[in-house]
């Protein structure tokens, strides 16, 4: 039965072997390098501006990588997309949330680009959480923080 239901799933990694590749380094880049991101929301002052060159240089490093892509790999929402998560949906909530914003149009066009598609793909949309539920709990969080 299983080998039955794997065969009628889509494959959330490439079949050919490059691009197979090229998606597991992208998500281990992400996994390993959006934490600092994450984190310069959560400081303050001098801490937050060290966090804050540290986000800016691996947003660059993400927004060169999507230049005239629509996905990170190929032309197909994928497994490297899925690993990008916390840009697609959780930044902006954090940038909402505390104030602070790290990802615009003007300094990171592409993966702007990116995320509007990652948060409109048919493939995504279904199983986000409610963005506004997001919000209303991080609001909380930062205002309960001591300044």
């Amino acid at each position: 039965m299983l080998n039955t239901l794997m065969r009628h799933l889509k494959a959330i990694l490439p079949k050919d072997p490059y691009d197979r590749a090229i998606t597991r380094f992208w998500a281990k880049f992400l996994d390993d390098k959006m934490p600092p991101v994450g984190k310069s929301f959560f400081l303050k002052g001098e801490e937050q501006e060290r966090a804050k060159e540290e986000a800016y240089e691996i947003l660059k490093i993400l927004d060169n990588e999507l230049k005239d892509k629509k996905y990170f790999v190929g032309d197909k929402f994928g497994f490297a997309d899925i690993a990008a998560n916390f840009m697609g949906i959780w930044v902006g909530v954090f940038e909402e949330a505390s104030g602070l914003v790290l990802v615009t149009s003007e300094k990171f066009p592409n993966l702007c680009a990116w995320r509007d598609e990652y948060i409109n793909c048919n493939e995504n949309k279904e199983y986000l959480p409610p963005r506004n539920e997001l919000l209303a709990h991080f609001q909380a969080r930062f205002q309960a923080a001591p300044k």
